[in-house]
């Protein structure tokens, strides 16, 4: 859910004052979906996302972090929860806006929970 927040806010700052976000929890994969239909992302912006969410998932560290993002509101903690997620989908068209779709493996982080 942080991660969900986090982009939110990225969106926020951006631009959009009219986000949606939907989550899709699963036994194996849990999604998150964030949306804007009233602001456009710039190439950088976009290149920006995909550059975030394309390194591995480390669990460790967003089960070590995870408490921290959020907690400051004048700052993106954009680098830490690509750690926490994966990028599955990317749409910035004009008209449409900007949807973001995120995923997790649930294992990663059930592991955690059972220590």
């Amino acid at each position: 859910m942080r991660v969900a927040e986090e982009v939110l806010k990225y969106f926020y700052i951006k631009g959009s004052r009219s986000v949606k976000v939907s989550y899709d929890f699963g036994d194996d994969r849990s999604f998150c979906a964030v949306s804007a239909k009233d602001i456009l992302l710039e190439a950088d912006d976009e290149n920006y996302l995909r550059r975030v969410f394309d390194g591995p998932v480390q669990p460790e560290i967003a089960n070590y972090y995870g408490t921290l993002v959020g907690r400051r509101r004048d700052e993106l903690e954009m680098e830490l929860v690509g750690t926490m997620a994966e990028l599955e989908d990317i749409q910035n068209e004009e008209g449409l806006g900007v949807v973001v779709v995120l995923s997790r493996r649930e294992i990663e982080y059930r592991s955690a929970h059972k220590r």
